[in-house]
């Protein structure tokens, strides 16, 4: 630190900084935990390697910046787990990110309508998997035909889905 200003501990910044940190990194990602695992993080490693003593320039700014990238790659492997999650046959949640009990109930008539515009057996399949928890493989002895039929399928109307709903749900992963 400069001059004859008091040299500032590891506590003073965090107790100046973390509160701040926190509603910034909650504004970035949408909620507070993911925020707040995302500001420990970075405290946990200023702290753990010492590198308050290698900042140049202002300490807040390099704080903000850092919290900025740490929430960034939260976002990236949030949406790489949630593709995931779809991609695989377990996953049977279609994930809403209202809320807002009247966008959920606008969201979910526009997911009915194009569930309805399905080809009926697509759809029945797709209905097995998701609401009544079914894997591929128990779709595919209740039907009598191929697990691969049933990925196929279950692909497919996801692809439709998406695009029936690109306008509702543009940064949605199904």
């Amino acid at each position: 630190m400069e001059g004859n200003i008091k040299a500032i501990t590891f506590d003073d910044i965090f107790n100046l900084y973390y509160p701040r940190c926190i509603l910034f990194a909650t504004k970035l990602l949408g909620n507070t935990w993911d925020a707040e695992e995302a500001v420990q993080e970075l405290f946990i490693n200023l702290w753990s390697k010492g590198k308050l003593t290698s900042i140049d320039g202002s300490v807040k700014s390099y704080l903000f910046k850092a919290v900025f990238n740490i929430c960034v790659d939260v976002q990236r492997k949030n949406k790489v787990k949630q593709r995931n999650e779809v991609d695989s046959p377990e996953g049977k949640e279609i994930m809403v990110p209202f809320n807002n009990p009247i966008l959920e109930e606008e969201l979910e008539t526009h997911i009915n309508n194009a569930l309805s515009q399905l080809p009926e057996k697509r759809r029945e399949i797709f209905l097995m998997s998701r609401d009544e928890g079914l894997s591929y493989k128990e779709i595919a002895q209740k039907l009598s035909v191929s697990e691969k039929t049933i990925e196929t399928q279950i692909s497919r109307s996801l692809k439709q889905l998406r695009k029936s709903l690109s306008e509702y749900l543009p940064n949605v992963l199904f």
